[in-house]
């Protein structure tokens, strides 16, 4: 083999630097302790509950509604643990995903999910993902192992020329370049960090993938209350030879939010359906933060575990699927219950109501997939009857 050629393997290790980063490890957020007056209940499902002076340190003296002359209301301490601002319980959890690789490469090991490091900036949450440059960075680690072992056999074989060169001038050289070839390829692997650093700190710097989140949420927020569910809703609902003849209309997606205590999935519990009867709406607070355009809508009080929710229809009936497929859609009180109609080519029945649902605007049932119900949002044709 040419030495030249065992030169340019030896130094294969420096080319990988160039977007290694052997120093980068993010680190999980700390949580903290978050305490909050609740009514007329007790804390199950809302974390650990405080009693008499311990409750008044966690929460504070004053109680809700305490200066009303006639509140009797029971309230209860109640303290869970959150994440710090900046870094929530809406955060995407993540997962190291499934790698099988061809070749096991040892000590390689990739960030756990829930220690990525992830941050909030103006609403919008950005992850780091550092997996790209600890998988380039753990075959660089093994690269220096193998770098090692072959610039050994290397000297070794010119070693072993150089014995048998019997005082051979051409031979002696040879053995020369390839002991030079050997010791010059393997400061150069040896010390390609430093190199790299001098030249260019950001060449050796590879601090992950920032990629911004879009919250689910907020999307489907946006498109249920939005200008344009406005505008649709604000029509004229649609005549009976346009619904014959086929009509443009403005669909959004509803569907059953995850159980939830927390003032958000409560917020989108009443926005999706409607609060159980017997727990109703919370005067006391607002979802102005989570629907900036709409703020009328209130949270439903606690929802206890054994309270079903989202589960009637305006019809009445039990909402969907039949036949394992979601069909219901809530359509303006102009067109009848039990009137079938054809939406993006998927078969639908009315079967419900609701308090937004006016003009040429129809929610469709999205059974409890957030994702379902965004892409179930936007503009679309509405006829009745089946689809053909």
């Amino acid at each position: 083999m040419n030495p030249k050629k065992i030169k340019i393997i030896l130094s294969i290790p420096l080319a990988l630097f160039f977007i290694a980063n052997l120093f980068y490890y993010p680190l999980p957020a700390k949580a903290k302790e978050v305490c909050k007056w609740y009514k007329a209940h007790d804390c199950t499902g809302l974390g650990t509950q405080f009693f008499i002076n311990k409750a008044e340190e966690k929460c504070g003296i004053t109680k809700p509604d305490e200066g009303d002359p006639l509140h009797l209301d029971y309230y209860s301490c109640c303290c869970k643990t959150v994440t710090p601002s900046g870094i929530n319980d809406t955060m995407p959890k993540l997962n190291i995903p499934d790698i099988d690789l061809q070749i096991d490469i040892p000590g390689l090991n990739l960030t756990k999910g829930d220690a990525i490091k992830c941050t909030e900036t103006n609403g919008k949450k950005t992850c780091n993902f550092p997996w790209i440059g600890e998988y380039i960075a753990g075959i660089y680690k093994y690269a220096i192992g193998i770098v090692g072992i072959l610039a050994a056999v290397v000297l070794m074989v010119g070693g072993v020329l150089w014995i048998i060169a019997g005082g051979n001038a051409t031979t002696i050289g040879e053995a020369k370049a390839w002991i030079g070839a050997s010791l010059t390829g393997l400061v150069i692997a040896l010390t390609s960090y430093l190199i790299l650093y001098q030249v260019n700190p950001a060449l050796v710097g590879f601090k992950g993938l920032d990629i911004t989140m879009v919250e689910k949420i907020k999307q489907l927020v946006e498109a249920r209350t939005g200008g344009t569910a406005e505008q649709y809703k604000n029509m004229p609902c649609p005549t009976s030879s346009e619904l014959s003849t086929g009509v443009q209309i403005y669909t959004t997606g509803y569907y059953h939010p995850p159980y939830g205590t927390d003032r958000k999935s409560l917020c989108m519990i009443h926005m999706s359906c409607s609060c159980p009867e017997s727990v109703g709406i919370n005067n006391q607070e607002n979802c102005d933060d989570i629907f900036p355009n709409k703020k009328n809508y209130r949270p439903c009080n606690y929802i206890p575990p054994n309270i079903p929710y989202c589960n009637k229809t305006a019809s009445p009936g039990n909402p969907p699927p039949h036949l394992g497929v979601p069909t219901t859609v809530a359509a303006p009180d102009c067109i009848d219950f039990g009137t079938k109609l054809c939406i993006k080519r998927k078969n639908y029945i009315v079967e419900d109501r609701g308090g937004d649902i006016r003009g040429r605007r129809i929610d469709i049932w999205s059974g409890k997939s957030i994702d379902t119900a965004n892409s179930n949002s936007g503009l679309a044709e509405i006829k009745r009857g089946v689809c053909k």
